[in-house]
């Protein structure tokens, strides 16, 4: 991470600002860019947040265009590149036993007065397998070494987790990990069936090396380690904000005890303000060139896919096509809602619409769109817990073909 900060511009912030006032957050969500809270209320540790708050940082991460971002993570997808082994790593400078971790990071109090790390990166190996999974998941912070984790169920995470137990074991070990490239993060946020997320971000800058920490492969770069068990035991977690800005719901979730915790000298703690600009491009961009792939079987024309801001980068999504036949756009619609299961609306665009753009998007959806034939609509399907419209995540979604008719005048722009 610190090799990308020096080639970004970031806002320094110097006056002394404190992880509860919510103010600090304001500054971070007004401004989202790159900000380092060089002087955090009772820490020695610096605080970075809004790395990724745009895709042209995170193409730079990558050393690419904005344009050229998502065809690059496909191409990682099926292209991965182990990380080198080596014997240390600049995070062992410091060690501490069941550490009080509190004292030693700022962790930030959010949403419901609760203390969260947001930008937790969880390693975890397959009990079966001995493949690692690398995922980000949200902990709130109970205390001296205790945290409460939210592992989505089916996930790998907590698939692993639920595997250990039935197999009669009380915890599952874990590393977790502050403070990388944002390709590790961008890693971290992929889904991608026998994916080892970290060898995928390694690809992505051209190779990087690893130091075991309890058996699994650390990024040498990282800030802050911390080695845990993932417990058995079960404590209330919430509440906290969605990928939507809406509240989520209080759940009971497993139970994290941290044994050790490593620091680079002068760490620097990385936060995401959940539910703003960074945690949508974090969930949104690995979903496109996956469902890219996927939209290709169906209609082989399709140029890009887009997730949208406004619908949290996971609900809402732009598909933009090279037509050629007059159904392209509506098999597209359905392509695509079977491509990302949590999808609830898509519009569907031609080449000279920029899916970028929501005004160009909405203006093809005024000038090329009719409701009565160019929705397609499909009540009672299994949609996304975070839509609150949902009922039991049940909900109806629907695509808009808002591309021109083939051979039909009238529909180009002229200026």
């Amino acid at each position: 991470m610190r090799e990308f900060l020096e080639k970004i511009q970031v806002h320094r912030i110097t006056k002394e600002v404190s992880w509860k006032d919510t103010a600090t957050q304001e500054i971070i969500k007004h401004k989202e860019e790159p900000i380092l809270f060089e002087k955090v209320e009772g820490h020695t540790t610096r605080m970075i947040a809004g790395i990724v708050s745009t895709r042209e940082l995170l193409a730079k991460a990558i050393e690419v265009s904005p344009a050229e971002l998502s065809d690059e993570v496909g191409k990682a997808f099926t292209n991965p590149l182990p990380l080198e082994e080596v014997d240390t790593a600049p995070f062992l400078a410091t060690h501490i036993k069941n550490p009080d971790i509190g004292k030693h990071i700022p962790i930030p109090e959010f949403f419901g007065s609760k203390r969260y790390l947001t930008a937790s990166i969880v390693l975890a190996l397959d009990p079966e397998t001995g493949r690692r999974n690398a995922s980000i998941h949200r902990m709130m912070y109970l205390g001296e070494n205790r945290f409460a984790i939210r592992p989505v169920p089916q996930r790998h995470l907590h698939s692993f987790y639920t595997t250990a137990l039935e197999n009669g074991q009380d915890h599952l070990d874990i590393v977790v990990i502050l403070g990388v490239n944002p390709a590790f993060e961008l890693g971290a946020a992929t889904s991608y069936p026998g994916l080892d997320e970290l060898a995928f971000a390694s690809r992505l800058i051209g190779g990087a090396k690893e130091y075991k920490v309890n058996g699994i492969g650390v990024p040498v770069d990282t800030e802050i380690v911390m080695v845990g068990k993932m417990l058995r035991e079960e404590v209330e977690e919430g509440p906290f904000v969605d990928l939507t800005g809406t509240q989520d719901h209080i759940r009971m979730q497993p139970l994290v005890e941290i044994t050790d915790l490593y620091m680079r000298e002068d760490p620097i703690f990385r936060t995401i303000l959940p539910g703003m600009k960074e945690h949508k491009i974090l969930m949104g961009i690995p979903q496109e060139p996956r469902m890219k792939s996927l939209i290709q079987n169906t209609v082989p024309t399709v140029k890009n896919v887009v997730m949208t801001e406004g619908g949290g980068s996971w609900l809402h999504a732009v598909v933009q096509i090279r037509k050629r036949t007059d159904g392209d756009g509506k098999n597209a619609i359905i392509a695509a809602l079977a491509a990302h299961p949590s999808l609830k609306r898509v519009v569907v665009v031609d080449e000279d619409i920029d899916p970028t753009d929501p005004v160009d998007v909405e203006w093809a959806i005024a000038t090329r769109f009719q409701p009565d034939k160019d929705m397609v609509l499909v009540p009672g399907a299994k949609g996304s817990s975070l839509d609150p419209s949902a009922i039991n995540s049940i909900t109806c979604k629907w695509g808009l073909d808002a591309t021109k008719p083939l051979r039909a005048k009238g529909f180009d722009r002229v200026i």
